[in-house]
């Protein structure tokens, strides 16, 4: 149980439970990177036929979002022996979008967390973690943005953040709706992980699409981002992210640590607190923004703790029970 040090009233509908995290780090934790290899890759399901995706009447309270894409049967390689992990390439518009799924041990469907990478991180920056969700029983999705391949040599924001976000959060639809061609997948127990700017990109799909998520793991998410969104045309998606995330109804976590964005301002999540309805907010003593060494676990072992506490509170129970 985390320490709860302090419960403080809410500026909005529900109270917010504020827990400070104080740990000792350990050493940063090395994880060995895979040796790509080719793999037998099969097609998820027997129909490759694309499906399209069009935006729905728009919401009362959410601003519009427009989009048009459409999804085919992802391809996922063989499970290697000994392994829990198998590659995948989903498809939105008939691109690739490169991923990972790893499984639990035992039958399924499993709870399934989608985690939504920091600006440009490549594929297998989380693997650790998925490794370690699905040592607590949870299947987890990895992918890699599109038009995070091939970063600036500065890894500088690109011109056009706000383009730039809205394709993110068209490939992060694009990957929720293939989840339906796995059957490892509890389709009604989906939660979504991002990390840095991924979180922002997580509260974008999580809040137009709340009736498909469970819950937003934000680990140091990058709301201010929103406000410096520029476009090269119309505007393709809203830059008022807490009106936004203010008609997100599904409980949120963020996590952040004293030698990231908390550190750099106490205050930093302040108006996200304010705006979310149901929000926890955990603080680890030491930790980095990338959140290196042992808060790497920590993160982890803190979100299942408070996803296993949203079962108590909301009943998200997967079909084994």
């Amino acid at each position: 149980m985390r320490p709860i040090v302090g419960v403080m009233p809410r500026v909005r509908l529900k109270a917010v439970i504020t827990a400070i995290v104080a740990v000792s780090l350990l050493a940063s934790c090395s994880r060995s990177v895979e040796t790509e290899v080719t793999k037998e890759m099969t097609v998820a399901t027997t129909t490759t036929t694309a499906v399209t995706k069009r935006s729905p009447t728009p919401v009362p309270d959410l601003p519009p979002f427009e989009y048009e894409y459409t999804v085919a049967a992802p391809t996922v390689s063989k499970l290697e022996p000994g392994s829990r992990t198998r590659e995948v390439v989903f498809y939105r518009d008939g691109n690739p979008i490169d991923g990972k799924i790893t499984v639990p041990e035992g039958k399924g469907p499993f709870k399934t967390i989608i985690i939504s990478n920091g600006l440009y991180a490549s594929l297998g920056r989380y693997s650790g973690k998925a490794l370690r969700y699905s040592d607590n029983d949870y299947a987890v999705i990895e992918f890699q943005f599109q038009n995070a391949v091939n970063p600036p040599p500065d890894y500088s924001d690109p011109e056009y953040l706000g383009d730039f976000i809205y394709e993110q959060v068209l490939d992060l639809y694009a990957v929720i709706d293939s989840m339906t061609y796995f059957p490892e997948v509890d389709l009604s127990n989906i939660y979504l992980y991002g990390h840095s700017m991924g979180g922002l990109v997580c509260s974008y799909a999580g809040t137009y699409r709340q009736n498909e998520i469970k819950g937003l793991l934000l680990v140091d998410p990058s709301f201010y981002a929103a406000e410096r969104m520029n476009f090269e045309h119309k505007e393709t998606i809203t830059t008022d992210i807490y009106p936004l995330i203010s008609q997100c109804y599904i409980p949120a976590v963020i996590i952040t640590g004293t030698e990231g964005s908390f550190g750099e301002d106490p205050h930093f999540f302040d108006e996200a607190r304010a705006s979310l309805p149901i929000v926890e907010y955990v603080v680890i003593e030491g930790a980095n923004h990338r959140m290196d060494g042992a808060a790497s676990d920590l993160v982890v072992d803190l979100s299942v703790g408070v996803m296993k506490e949203w079962d108590v509170k909301y009943g998200h129970n997967s079909p084994e029970g």
